[in-house]
């Protein structure tokens, strides 16, 4: 939202491309070091950092899931064009008026579903801790890899009932969504994100992938009906 401007924007946790900045671009992204299990992805990905009683709390476990959500014709599906820019969620949704829970929702433990409000509480055990998952949308106007709101360019698959992508977004591409894995557990009380209260999920995506890779990845995978999975990390930097 602000390039250029480090530090203008409200913290948030980098992942995958180990050199963005606020100064990227696709070129300085292009060929980088990525924290993600799969080499050829390159792609830049953030999102606001998790704050317990105000102190910040790293995700354990970040995943990428690539499916094929809402496009019956799955054969159409095609890479992100190279520099795609793309944000989920909304930094200002607030509780009187949140976000649909297919793009942002929490839960504890690793299920797709959840809700727009944070739990009271997570069990205390290993297999659920807090979640937070962010649905990205999976359809491109075809001519822009930008808009002045990083949103108008795509829209989401299945929207009203359809099916597959609008006629004003025809390019069925790849749905992203971003599961973060929270070590926290007990009541969450003081859980907020960076970018205010709880319903302020958000991330962005920056599309540096190793292009033929990623064609790979979405030939041997989405258009055979399978779901792709990149282990993004462990170790983000603020």
């Amino acid at each position: 939202m602000f390039p250029r401007q480090p530090g203008a924007a409200h913290q948030h946790d980098f992942f995958g491309n180990t050199s963005t900045n606020a100064f990227s671009t696709v070129a300085s992204l292009t060929g980088k070091p990525t924290t993600c299990s799969r080499p050829g992805d390159t792609a830049a990905y953030w999102a606001p950092t998790l704050l317990n009683n105000g102190r910040r709390v790293v995700p354990d476990r970040v995943i990428a899931y690539y499916r094929t959500s809402r496009i019956r014709d799955i054969a159409s599906i095609r890479p992100f064009p190279r520099g795609l820019k793309m944000i989920a969620g909304s930094s200002t949704a607030t509780a009187s008026n949140p976000q649909p829970t297919r793009i942002t929702n929490w839960n504890c433990g690793d299920g797709v579903d959840g809700t727009a409000k944070i739990p009271s509480s997570c069990p205390n055990t290993p297999e659920d801790p807090l979640r937070l998952r962010i649905e990205f949308p999976n359809c491109w106007n075809g001519r822009t890899l930008d808009s002045p709101d990083h949103k108008s360019h795509m829209a989401y698959a299945g929207v009203g009932g359809a099916s597959g992508c609008p006629k004003s977004h025809p390019v069925a591409v790849p749905a992203l969504s971003l599961n973060f894995r929270y070590k926290i557990s007990g009541p969450l009380s003081g859980v907020r994100l960076s970018s205010g209260g709880v319903y302020s999920g958000h991330a962005d995506f920056f599309n540096s992938w190793n292009q033929r890779v990623l064609a790979r990845l979405v030939h041997d995978c989405l258009n055979a009906g399978q779901v792709c999975v990149s282990k993004i990390g462990d170790a983000p930097k603020p």
